[in-house]
């Protein structure tokens, strides 16, 4: 699999990505330090203890990540819950946790795919 396949899996933009970071290589590097982002594990924990404060940073830094990066169909589904949790709304935000797992989980196994995680 090319980053050009991983990004049109993963519902990302890889145009967007090459013209920032140039060359390949970068790409590649960072695609692959996403694996050891912590901020959705931590937003998953934060959601459960109800701390919506530190829900909301860890969204939005997985948000930022996402945009970085051009992994546009994730940074979309961790923009709606930004924004809920902007509000306060931390009940809505746990309805939409369905929906930002399954995209978490599509970009987690597509980067494995491409990296070849169980072969390392």
């Amino acid at each position: 699999m090319t980053l050009e396949e991983l990004y049109r899996e993963i519902g990302g933009n890889y145009q967007s990505i090459s013209e920032r970071l140039r060359k390949e290589e970068r790409i590649k590097k960072f695609v692959l330090l996403f694996l050891k982002d912590t901020s959705y594990q931590t937003y998953i924990q934060k959601i459960k203890e109800e701390e919506t404060e530190e829900a909301f940073r860890a969204i939005h830094t997985l948000k930022g990540v996402c945009m970085n990066l051009s992994f546009d169909e994730l940074y979309q589904v961790a923009n709606e819950s930004t924004e809920l949790l902007r509000t306060g709304n931390l009940q809505k935000a746990v309805k939409k946790l369905p929906a930002l797992e399954k995209c978490y989980e599509k970009h987690i196994q597509t980067i494995c795919a491409y990296a070849d995680c169980n072969g390392e």
